[in-house]
């Protein structure tokens, strides 16, 4: 059996480079099409967030603009911080962990705050007399 096609050599090469051509473009557009599918993947992951629901369970919720959030994100904001700030258990390791939690939502004065309050000896009376002082925040104000 004899290829006729390819008894000719320049028709051969013609062939040969015709095949090659249209592998190139297959490959080309399938890597545009996987990219273009995994970018818009990306983007609609990035619509959902997941938000603690008071530390217990996550709820899916979608994202919105961040200027939306603002308020919500400012007034959970203060009240971790208070929560972690006035709950105190009569265990030095235990007000030192919340304090250092607490810090990373506040500026200066409250570490100010605290130091004058050491000072003072007030977290030492606490841990002598073995008192739990714990803070429910009831309602936050904030002014934007």
């Amino acid at each position: 059996m004899e290829f006729r096609s390819l008894t000719n050599i320049e028709t051969s090469f013609k062939q040969i480079r015709l095949y090659a051509a249209a592998f190139v473009v297959l490959c080309i557009v399938i890597t545009g099409i996987v990219v273009y599918s995994s970018y818009a993947f990306a983007n609609r992951q990035r619509e959902k967030i997941y938000v603690l629901d008071n530390g217990k369970s996550l709820i899916l919720a979608l994202s919105q603009d961040a200027a939306a959030n603002r308020p919500v994100e400012a007034r959970e904001h203060v009240r971790r911080f208070h929560e972690l700030f006035f709950t105190v258990a009569p265990d030095k390791d235990a007000i030192e962990k919340n304090m250092e939690r607490a810090f990373l939502l506040c500026d200066k004065t409250a570490y100010d705050y605290y130091r004058d309050l050491a000072e003072k000896g007030y977290f030492n009376r606490i841990i002598s007399g073995n008192i739990n002082q714990r803070v429910e925040v009831d309602s936050i104000r904030c002014d934007f």
